[in-house]
């Protein structure tokens, strides 16, 4: 096969002794290239929503896990606080103390709504289990969170303040 005659737009090839008449179109894409470039697209594009879906479930779960822990902490935190401005901790209705009885902080956990109020403000929700246990001049706190976020810790009144001196001084 030999070019016999060219242009721009038709070329001439001669087989045998035959002549043939080719358009030359450069100009467009043909049916199979389109085809191939929806393919490609739709493949990629179905690869790039599942990885964004994905990544915004994941954010979500993470962002409700840390909002769970720092409610946790925030517990915590005012626990320890209400405990080093006060002297008696009352384990029977999880109230601190001071000496004339002016200041207290009372805990309660509610199982029902999964809450914890402090002097019936609510500070924590979505909580599992709660218990303040004194032991000595110790108090176990354990805090667990529905999504199984569990912080336990145990607190010792500061010398000088603790339930020891407040049953010195009452003798």
């Amino acid at each position: 096969m030999r070019t016999m005659y060219s242009k721009a737009r038709w070329k001439i090839y001669i087989v045998g002794s035959e002549y043939m008449w080719f358009i030359k179109n450069n100009r467009g894409f043909t049916l199979v290239e389109v085809l191939a470039v929806i393919l490609i697209l739709s493949i990629v594009s179905t690869i790039l929503f599942s990885i964004l879906s994905s990544s915004k479930e994941t954010n979500k779960k993470q962002l409700e896990n840390n909002e769970q822990l720092s409610e946790l902490s925030y517990v915590l935190k005012l626990i320890t606080k209400d405990m080093r401005k006060t002297i008696t901790y009352d384990p029977n209705n999880s109230t601190f103390k001071n000496r004339d009885g002016s200041i207290q902080y009372t805990y309660i956990f509610d199982a029902e709504k999964n809450t914890i109020t402090r002097n019936n403000e609510v500070i924590a929700t979505h909580i599992h289990s709660f218990s303040l246990t004194s032991i000595g001049d110790s108090i176990s706190i354990n805090i667990e969170s529905i999504n199984e976020h569990t912080i336990s810790t145990q607190l010792s009144f500061r010398s000088g303040d603790g339930a020891k001196d407040e049953k010195k001084s009452t003798k």
